[in-house]
């Protein structure tokens, strides 16, 4: 039976039955770059849209805050102000719907960079130039989560945002504050060249945060086990594969939802599956 078992073309998926279709990917990246693009304009031209950045912002005078980002004031400083907790609930209900870490896969300005480093590091290993590298437990984010937290709650400082390479490559594309660009680099040479995506997979405390939500969000990806012929494509396309387990479970229910703390919802199972497996849906059944 032959299956597509690599992502060989970046926006199109070819079907089982040899119709084509566009992937997921090119909408998250167009969807990334637009929102880039509504800072930078915004704060380039006043128009005052969208102002400040991934971690703080607000959207027609609307706040919002990272989730984590709003733990760590709490953590530092006993309380929250009025406008930042409204931002932080409001985000908090964007995301319980559209799927907890979608942020990280449609939203994240270093998550694209990331990805986009992945895509480099599989040109260089099929190249020859360089060897497959290893990978960090996805684990080790919710305990960082929590030395952050601690740090902050005892220092009453917000630590985790002297190296959160969200916020730092948000305010690098709006703002040109190039200077702190060397911590993206050095873990952008990181990924490429040694550990597989560690920042998303094992570090990112804002991922964590997002992640806990996506246990219980309304949206998520659902597998059709009765179109699986499990033939491991989807495995190796993403970057969590632990997420997957779910899905060549012998156990398996006809019809499972990914709902791992790990999965992205970026898609990839669904761009590499020529069965399409994949899809994304709802769980408001199962929530009531």
């Amino acid at each position: 039976m032959k299956t597509l078992r690599g992502d060989h073309n970046l926006f199109i998926r070819v079907n089982k039955d040899g119709s084509k279709a566009l992937k997921i990917r090119p909408f998250r990246w167009t969807f990334c770059i637009l929102l880039a693009l509504a800072f930078i304009l915004s704060y380039k031209q006043d128009v005052q849209v969208l102002e400040g950045s991934m971690i703080a912002s607000r959207l027609m005078g609307f706040h919002m805050v990272d989730l984590f980002s709003g733990l760590e004031v709490i953590a530092a400083h006993g309380k929250i102000a009025t406008n930042l907790f409204m931002g932080f609930i409001f985000v908090a209900i964007v995301y319980f719907i559209l799927g907890g870490r979608s942020f990280c896969s449609w939203a994240c300005p270093y998550g694209l960079l990331s990805e986009w480093g992945e895509i480099l590091h599989k040109k260089l290993v099929h190249a020859g130039l360089i060897k497959k590298r290893k990978k960090i437990t996805t684990s080790w984010k919710f305990f960082i989560a929590l030395c952050f937290l601690a740090s902050s709650y005892f220092s009453g400082y917000l630590v985790y945002q002297y190296i959160n390479l969200v916020g730092i490559t948000s305010r690098i594309l709006i703002y040109g504050l190039l200077e702190t660009g060397i911590i993206v680099l050095f873990m952008l040479i990181i990924e490429v060249f040694f550990y597989q995506r560690v920042w998303c997979r094992s570090v990112c405390p804002s991922g964590a945060t997002f992640g806990l939500l996506g246990k219980v969000s309304l949206i998520r990806i659902q597998a059709d086990i009765t179109k699986c012929d499990k033939c491991g494509a989807c495995t190796p396309e993403c970057h969590v594969p632990e997420a997957l387990k779910v899905v060549f479970a012998k156990d398996a229910q006809p019809t499972v939802f990914i709902t791992s703390t790990d999965c992205t919802m970026c898609g990839k199972c669904m761009d590499v599956c020529d069965r399409q497996v994949f899809s994304y849906s709802h769980r408001l059944k199962k929530l009531v």
